[in-house]
């Protein structure tokens, strides 16, 4: 009488075989959660400043009369067009969270349509 009570040695071998390829394709799809995108937030957060500056700038009646002003994150944070990161006021650099983004310089120029451009000066 033969025992069918266990499982015979291909078919265990078959069934690790199916359990590593799910851990590699779970591994493989999930991988992205551990990349670093700490630049890709930093340049988000620029952004952000960037356009928070030129809005900032329709507001500045001597910005048409001078042609271009240099301001500041903490000029965006004095008057409410940006917000901080944190109780102290500071706008935190997302890739090195011990730096601040506040002393980073911004110019705003006046074109000749109307329009205003943002740019970062120097990039902490």
């Amino acid at each position: 009488m033969k025992n069918n009570r266990g499982y015979t040695t291909l078919q265990m071998l078959i069934v690790i075989g199916v359990l590593g390829i799910f851990t590699l394709v779970m591994i493989g799809a999930t991988s992205y959660a551990y990349k670093d995108n700490s630049e890709q937030r930093y340049d988000e957060k620029i952004h952000l400043i960037m356009k928070q500056a030129r809005i900032y700038g329709e507001t500045l009646n001597n910005l048409k009369d001078e042609g271009s002003l240099i301001i500041t994150v903490n000029d965006l944070l004095k008057n409410d067009y940006y917000a901080a990161d944190d109780q102290e006021g500071n706008v935190i650099d997302p890739r090195n969270s011990k730096a601040t983004l506040n002393g980073l310089k911004i110019k705003l120029t006046y074109l000749e349509d109307g329009s205003i451009n943002a740019e970062v000066l120097d990039e902490e």
